[in-house]
């Protein structure tokens, strides 16, 4: 290996290590604090990191919080793809948010609601296609049966992390799912 290359090797992984701890204060210190109450020398502090440092990365609090949101999303995505076609999409949203619980807690409690709305728009662009292929409907009432479900999901998946996971992914897909369709039924 050249010397350029372990040069430039080992200012990824630090650039890596760096983006980490900041991802990790901002969680942790969201915990307590609304984005709007961080500042960037709190958070700073927390991650043990520079505020130049901080800046050459980010410009502030909020637009970390939307870098995360989007890898969040992103790798949920990935996921969902890489293991439809072998499983039920809302027993890997589950297990993927109970493998990243304090992340998705501190995401869906986030108060502008960006990350719900993203995670309603995926799991809307799922089931729609998913359904589009089984039974298409002819009015819009489809989108709001989705609209409730997807809502209400979010809420369960809030608590249901919030309580520690304390059933298995499998049992609490099952549970949504009921909930989902009695609630179509009756609509």
């Amino acid at each position: 290996m050249a010397k350029d290359d372990r040069q430039t090797d080992r200012t990824d992984r630090r650039v890596q290590y760096t983006k980490r701890a900041l991802r990790e204060a901002l969680v942790d210190l969201m915990r307590d604090n609304h984005i709007s109450k961080i500042s960037v020398k709190a958070l700073c502090e927390a991650a043990d990191v520079n505020r130049s440092t901080f800046y050459a990365h980010y410009q502030n609090p909020r637009d970390l919080l939307r870098q995360i949101e989007a890898e969040a999303l992103d790798d949920l995505k990935a996921y969902l793809l890489e293991e439809a076609p072998r499983t039920r999409n809302v027993t890997k949203i589950l297990e993927y948010a109970q493998a990243n619980a304090d992340l998705f807690i501190m995401l869906l409690d986030e108060s502008d609601g960006n990350f719900q709305r993203q995670i309603m728009e995926l799991a809307h662009v799922v089931d729609l296609r998913m359904t589009d292929q089984q039974a298409p409907c002819a009015d819009d009432r489809l989108e709001y049966m989705y609209l409730f479900a997807v809502t209400g999901a979010l809420g369960v998946l809030t608590q249901w992390l919030k309580k520690g996971t304390p059933q298995s992914p499998a049992v609490m897909s099952d549970m949504l799912l009921h909930m989902i369709q009695s609630g179509i039924e009756e609509a």
